[in-house]
């Protein structure tokens, strides 16, 4: 079994995840990314840039919100669907989700999940004949739409249940978004032509998911294999692992100071060590979603970064604030900053700023972190900071 050292695990995992570099330019290089991380998590929080944005941004210098709009919405090379969350992937990836889509043609087993069901089967034919005949729509031009069964559960919108199982099943799919919200039409109209879309086997579906997974995370454990994307069963997932480690596809890695546990390589990944340096000290301040970031025991293994989000935390009992970002420098993640991008007044106010124990040169880091929150601003449609101290002191 290979052996590496935990510095060289976060150098893989670094270079690995931010995968095209920042030398590209344009919407190629944006394809080119969702395409090395195989999936970008959609969230609805926007007290920053949204999720997805903020992902690229981090990951290309000119990247711009209109480059993924575009590849979505107009060439057709990107589409939605739920991963482990609900995502953009790239549009050749399409067909590994057909079985998770049959899965969601299965009635559900769970009570509230049959009543929502039972509530929203009876308008599935009606919602396709009005997509058939008008064209795209979003869910408020469904609200009119009422279950007149009274015996049925009829809580919340059974439209917009029906609208659900229609887009998880695959009948539909997301064809725009407006003001974020989604605008639905029929698959056929929305796949591109020409596209694969025959439905591959379970240890197709299996090989796909450890490649893209290992592709954008350079080493990974089981599990976290099993948590990227989530295209697979999982203990086809462990059959197909082994039987790439026996055929010497893949390679058994253990990291040390990460005591019984096995992560797994690409050789070549591996061999690139022997010609991969530490990440330059360039700032990259994370979205809370990020493919890097995204599986909080990876990064306290790895990176010995204990972090929770707590947007979803009540807020007298919040430690660092409401949507607090990594920051990482080079190969290492040393603070972390709760901001807000007040866009009627353009300006990007740091709420909180947490170095963490152990950072070296905190005169240098301020220095290149005031450069990165002015590039940073400026993403987020706000003004530079035009004080010797940037957005540190902010409050």
């Amino acid at each position: 079994m290979h052996q590496i050292s935990k510095s060289q695990a976060r150098r893989l995992a670094v270079s690995a995840s931010l995968g095209t570099g920042q030398s590209e330019r344009g919407r190629s290089a944006t394809l080119n990314a969702v395409k090395h991380l195989g999936y970008l998590q959609i969230d609805t929080i926007s007290v920053i840039e949204r999720a997805h944005h903020h992902i690229l941004s981090s990951r290309q210098k000119d990247y711009k919100p209109a480059y993924l709009n575009d590849l979505f919405a107009k060439d057709k090379k990107v589409f939605e669907h739920w991963a482990h969350a609900v995502a953009y992937m790239p549009i050749e990836d399409y067909r590994f989700f057909l079985p998770k889509m049959d899965a969601f043609k299965r009635p559900p087993s769970g009570k509230w999940q049959k009543e929502r069901y039972a509530s929203a089967k009876p308008l599935f034919n009606q919602i396709l004949k009005r997509i058939l005949k008008e064209g795209p729509l979003a869910s408020k031009d469904f609200e009119h739409v009422k279950n007149k069964d009274p015996g049925v559960w009829s809580s919340g919108k059974p439209a917009k249940a029906a609208l659900d199982y229609l887009y998880l099943r695959g009948d539909l799919m997301v064809t725009a978004r407006r003001n974020f919200q989604r605008i639905y039409d029929l698959k056929e109209r929305v796949l591109p032509a020409g596209l694969d879309i025959r439905k591959p086997d379970d240890e197709a579906c299996a090989a796909y998911q450890i490649k893209r997974a290992l592709t954008a995370s350079g080493i990974a454990r089981e599990t976290e294999i099993s948590r990227y994307i989530q295209a697979c069963d999982r203990k086809v997932l462990k059959t197909v692992l082994q039987d790439q480690v026996e055929r010497g596809e893949l390679i058994e890695v253990t990291v040390k100071g990460i005591e019984g546990e096995v992560y797994y390589a690409f050789a070549e990944t591996l061999e690139s060590l022997k010609k991969r340096r530490s990440s330059s000290r360039v700032i990259r301040i994370l979205s809370p979603f990020d493919n890097l970031a995204i599986q909080r025991d990876r990064m306290s293994l790895l990176f010995d970064f204990d972090y929770t989000i707590e947007c979803y935390v009540p807020g007298p009992k919040r430690i660092y604030g409401y949507f607090v970002c990594p920051i990482l420098w080079g190969d290492e993640l040393v603070a972390r900053i709760d901001m807000k991008a007040d866009r009627k007044t353009k300006t990007l106010i740091v709420k909180n700023l947490h170095y963490e124990n152990g950072l070296k040169d905190k005169k240098r880091f301020d220095a290149t972190l005031t450069e990165a929150l002015n590039v940073f601003a400026e993403f987020n449609g706000c003004e530079p900071s035009n004080t010797d101290n940037g957005f540190i002191n902010n409050e």
